[in-house]
């Protein structure tokens, strides 16, 4: 038996094959009535589309760059401070993001959800009003429960962990592959006693997942080789050094700065005496090995996955959520041991 054709479906519900391919691709402009009628009639029939069909008519109606240029993508921000997001990791997200959506065709434009007398019908407004369908929402500052918005008029992307509600489809770096990374390699160059120094709250903004990478590899080394993490509220000098002092590791994860002060400090040489693992390198942050969590490809990726969803006309809160995540790469650099 042949493939049934849109022709065939157009038929057995009384419309035009046009309003048949806009009916299946969940068009706004069909009546619900109609859309019911003919998905009834396509499944009556067992109607499938063929994939590369499918896939061509998606790029014929993207155009030659992807998606029509008019259409734009929301950056959504959530810091205290306008600008709070332009340092660091965020920006990383939003310059990886802009030239993804360049090229397939949309626009990116920050959205700062915290502007004074901002609310979140205020923001939804605007956005409807601005045709922006698309939001990318940017990881807050600290872990928040939610972000609200009128979420059935949007397709959207968190990243990370650190916006909790809605759970809405994520993309975010594989933490877990970045510390089981880090301490691999570590163990490779000869290093034994192998530490973990994070705040409570930066493990918190990953999901704990820091944390759960670690204590992966702390079950599997010899218990003379285990170094209890140090996981305070806040990273302080004087818990840091305490906790150094107690346990005496020959190297050290961990994402604030300020240990490479306080390891000189307690007369430790870097990497003569311990090492140090930048969990979240960017190259502004010096000259130091690292874990490049390659936040422009998370960029990318993030606005790979809300096309999907604006080229299938998708909105609203996702009932079965993805979670996209990309891998990290090995930064060389002076305060480990080269090969």
């Amino acid at each position: 038996m042949g493939r049934v054709t849109i022709q065939e479906v157009a038929k057995r519900a009384g419309v035009s094959p046009m309003t048949v391919s806009r009916a299946l691709r969940n068009h706004p402009n069909v009546l619900p009535a109609t859309r019911r009628r003919i998905l009834a009639a396509a499944g009556e029939l067992g109607y499938r589309p063929h994939p590369l069909v499918a896939s061509l008519m998606a790029s014929i109606r993207a155009g030659p760059r992807g998606k029509t240029p008019s259409e734009t993508i929301a950056f959504v921000t959530v810091d205290a401070h306008r600008d709070g997001w332009r340092h660091g990791t965020a920006f990383a997200y939003f310059e990886g993001a802009g030239e993804r959506a360049a090229d397939l065709g949309f626009n990116l434009e920050e959205f700062w959800m915290m502007e004074p007398g901002m609310t979140p019908e205020r923001a939804s407004q605007i956005l409807h009003t601005r045709n922006t369908r698309g939001l990318l929402i940017a990881p807050a500052p600290c872990p928040m429960d939610t972000v609200s918005l009128d979420w059935e008029n949007f397709a959207a992307v968190a990243f990370g962990y650190s916006v909790r509600k809605p759970r809405l489809h994520r993309v975010t770096n594989h933490q877990i592959h970045s510390v089981r990374l880090a301490v691999r390699t570590l163990r490779e160059r000869g290093y034994r006693r192998i530490g973990l120094a994070v705040e409570r709250g930066a493990d918190d903004r990953v999901d704990n997942n820091w944390l759960s990478g670690f204590l992966y590899s702390y079950y599997s080394f010899p218990s003379r080789q285990r170094v209890k993490p140090c996981v305070p509220g806040r990273m302080e000098e004087k818990a840091f050094k305490s906790w150094f002092r107690r346990h005496r590791p020959d190297a050290v994860l961990g994402g604030d700065l300020k240990i490479l002060e306080w390891l000189g400090e307690l007369g430790a040489t870097v990497p003569g005496d311990v090492a140090f693992v930048n969990l979240d390198y960017y190259p502004d942050a010096g000259r130091m090995a690292g874990i490049d969590q390659n936040s422009r490809a998370i960029g990318a990726a993030a606005v790979e996955l809300l096309a999907e969803q604006l080229y299938h006309n998708v909105r609203g809160i996702p009932g079965k959520p993805k979670v996209l995540l990309v891998d990290s790469d090995w930064v060389e650099g002076p305060t480990v041991r080269p090969e």
